[in-house]
């Protein structure tokens, strides 16, 4: 049967859904050398606007740092899933997106007369403190060589406060919501008695009638067990509530069933494995409550209920699927923008890969 298994993903994106990548406001930001292009040289133009390699390099170098913090710096030398058949190298996708939000921010500022935005007094005032602390950090060697002038500096910085405040207008506007039952994850426990072996080349065998007989004869044991812990007489046909998951975890490790074990799915992850029959059966359960001995293709399970709607599971999955929703908002308009503000675009046919490789990412 296959498992559920948790994937880390390496692209991060904030929680409010824009990828702002800057960490300019923090002090703790570093920044590597490099020297061969200067600051001045322009590595792509957006809606007639020049963006020099300084200030591609303000956005890069926080980027670099902070997955080289969490990540290591063997991080760019790993391929991820980008489509369902499809991979690419960590660097390539990062040096792309690092692009893609940059214009990203361009439009973003570019619509704020359009959606009524411009920076309150104290967020301006907020704006020069943040560039004040960054720009102390900076050494003068770090200046040298990079020019990277206070002006500089606070424009970019000014430029991306805008473009989140047109962002997070636009987003309230959109009224993007997503209800528990949509994002619902389901926590149980199966106590599964397999009916077929896998052998070490991975070649798979059914059981035979007799061995899927034996194998349902202790899910029944099992069971009575389960709902009867003194006296396991019989299998009275009906689910037990107020169960103790301490008893099927210890029923697991007693006929040495070693694919029993807890799951958090959503309801379609559990009608994929199981069907939608014995998906029915489990959502029939209430929390804390088992199943009785329910028949699938892979064999006998026993399902402990732990929690229908895993509150915690639950809520994570609905953050994620705001943050989707909002990108797949956000990225039709960028689409729509960018035909009106600069239809010729392109990252592959736009950007001087010969200045922006200037900046090494290992």
């Amino acid at each position: 049967m296959r498992k559920i298994n948790s994937i880390c993903k390496l692209k991060r994106v904030m929680a409010a859904g824009l990828t702002l990548i800057m960490c300019l406001g923090a002090a703790s930001c570093g920044f590597r050398e490099e020297e061969a292009a200067s600051p001045e040289d322009t590595v792509f133009s957006f809606a007639g606007e020049d963006v020099s390699f300084g200030e591609v390099f303000l956005y890069a170098n926080s980027v670099i740092e902070d997955y080289d913090k969490t990540y290591g710096d063997a991080i760019w030398k790993t391929d991820i899933s980008v489509t369902r058949d499809q991979s690419a190298n960590m660097e390539d996708v990062t040096r792309k997106d690092i692009i893609e939000d940059i214009v990203h921010v361009k439009m973003l500022a570019s619509k704020a007369n359009e959606y009524k935005c411009a920076l309150s007094e104290d967020e301006t005032k907020n704006v020069d403190k943040e560039a004040d602390a960054f720009y102390e950090e900076l050494t003068d060697k770090q200046i040298e060589e990079m020019q990277l002038n206070y002006d500089m500096v606070h424009e970019v910085m000014q430029e991306n406060a805008l473009a989140k405040k047109v962002y997070d207008t636009i987003i309230e506007g959109a009224g993007i919501e997503v209800s528990d039952e949509d994002a619902r994850e389901t926590t149980f426990y199966d106590l599964y008695f397999e009916c077929y072996a896998v052998a070490s080349n991975g070649d798979v065998t059914k059981f035979s009638d007799d061995e899927k007989e034996s194998q349902y004869e202790r899910a029944l044991q099992a069971y009575n067990t389960l709902i009867n812990p003194i006296d396991s007489g019989s299998n009275d046909g009906t689910s037990s509530t107020g169960a103790n998951s301490t008893n099927i975890e210890g029923l697991a490790e007693y006929y040495g069933l070693h694919n029993a074990a807890y799951y958090t799915m959503t309801p379609g992850e559990i009608s994929g494995i199981y069907g939608d029959n014995v998906a029915e059966q489990i959502y029939s359960l209430e929390d804390g409550s088992y199943s009785l001995v329910i028949e699938s293709e892979y064999g006998y399970h026993i399902f402990y209920m732990k929690a229908l709607t895993d509150r915690e599971a639950t809520d994570k999955r609905k953050e994620d699927l705001i943050v989707s929703k909002r990108r797949t908002y956000m990225d039709s308009l960028y689409t729509e923008w960018a035909k009106d503000m600069d239809p010729n675009y392109s990252y592959e046919k736009s950007v001087d890969f010969g200045v922006y490789d200037s900046i090494k990412f290992e």
